[in-house]
């Protein structure tokens, strides 16, 4: 079973127990997993990913929003981006005893814990308006040299900053919105025709590579295990 709870900001606390094996879709997050007394970094997904069944007590996490962790992880997310590791391997054993009590400490009282984000990210309220201003120009479609304009930066330092904050380029932000609304569409029964126009695709050739690469799934499938 799979429940979570929103904390705020765009943060989600999550857990997972006796779980099987799923596909999941690409989200641009980062997540911190407590799973059998370890703590893993999830870096941000941009290709649908498989999960693991759960064993034990289950799988504890806390999803950061795109353009959030690194705040907290104080790392170039490009460089775990799409990786699985173990907490220890990148931060030592300090960071990861902390990461370890304070999810413990959220499973204890989940969901309430509104203290938790500031406890894991009292930098939070620096990255939280930049990282919400590019996701909204990102999901309006703005093109990327305009958002460097915007931010009077060169399109190399935005290109830059988009690899540490984030973890990849603004136009696979952009992409995996795109993927998002599609999959609304289709689970509220759209056409593939219509969901692929509405949510901004060239045709439905478009939207079924993108699904293919960022869902794991066709559209038809997506919408047939949606039913």
């Amino acid at each position: 079973m799979y429940t979570e709870q929103a904390l705020g900001a765009g943060h989600t606390i999550w857990r997972s127990r006796g779980s099987v094996e799923a596909v999941i879709p690409a989200d641009g997050c980062a997540d911190l997993i407590l799973r059998n007394e370890e703590v893993f970094i999830a870096g941000p997904s941009t290709r649908w990913i498989e999960t693991r069944a759960d064993r034990g007590d289950g799988t504890l996490g806390l999803r950061f929003p795109p353009g959030a962790a690194r705040s907290v992880l104080a790392l170039d997310l490009s460089e775990i981006s799409d990786q699985v590791v173990l907490m220890t391997d990148l931060l030592g054993h300090k960071a990861t005893m902390q990461a370890r009590t304070l999810l413990q400490c959220a499973g204890a009282t989940w969901p309430d814990v509104p203290e938790l984000v500031a406890a894991f990210s009292p930098q939070s309220s620096q990255i939280g308006p930049w990282s919400a201003f590019i996701h909204g120009h990102a999901r309006r479609g703005t093109p990327p040299w305009r958002v460097a304009e915007i931010m009077d930066w060169s399109q190399r330092t935005f290109r830059r900053r988009m690899q540490q904050d984030f973890g990849y380029p603004y136009l696979t932000l952009a992409r995996i919105d795109r993927a998002k609304r599609a999959r609304s569409l289709l689970q509220e029964g759209t056409s593939l025709f219509d969901a692929a126009a509405v949510a901004g695709y060239a045709d439905q050739a478009h939207l079924s590579r993108e699904f293919r690469r960022l869902v794991g799934a066709s559209p038809g499938q997506f919408s047939s295990s949606s039913a």
